[in-house]
């Protein structure tokens, strides 16, 4: 028996490769469909990496933004300080202004005062005034008295 069985044997071994349903055809199919998804998987690496390229160089850039930011912050309180300092020195400012003002009032009215004493008494001259300064003073002075009575 032993001699029948390795003729039918040794047929069926030769005609495994020509069935349809061959175990070593479908394990070469699987291997060439595991071979393109590892190339596939390949490439979707390839792609995370240069993600992960960008996604280094984004964090560099946002760490250089947040130093900006903070020197901006630093910027804005120093100018919040400084506009505090320019409110004061405004308001100083306004006081002195008005001060100026009736300082030059005044004055206006003592020149006018000393002219008014030099032509009277012409030969004083306390003024050291031509008569046309005289006269552009006094066109001055009731400009400015017209201007100081709309406030």
């Amino acid at each position: 028996m032993p001699r029948t069985r390795t003729p039918i044997a040794l047929c069926l071994l030769l005609l495994t490769p020509l069935l349809p349903g061959c175990i070593v055809q479908d394990i070469h199919d699987q291997i060439a469909i595991s071979n393109e998804k590892l190339s596939q998987i390949d490439e979707s690496f390839a792609k995370v990496e240069r993600a992960n390229g960008l996604l280094e160089q984004l964090d560099q850039q946002l760490a250089t933004l947040d130093s900006i930011n903070a020197n901006l912050a630093t910027i804005d309180a120093k100018l919040g300080t400084i506009d505090g300092g320019l409110e004061t020195t405004d308001a100083r400012i306004e006081v002195l202004e008005a001060d100026l003002r009736a300082v030059s009032e005044h004055l206006a009215s003592l020149r006018k005062t000393i002219n008014n004493i030099d032509s009277t008494i012409p030969f004083l001259k306390i003024s050291g005034d031509d008569e046309e300064d005289k006269a552009q003073l006094e066109s001055q002075s009731e400009t400015t008295s017209g201007e100081g009575s709309g406030e």
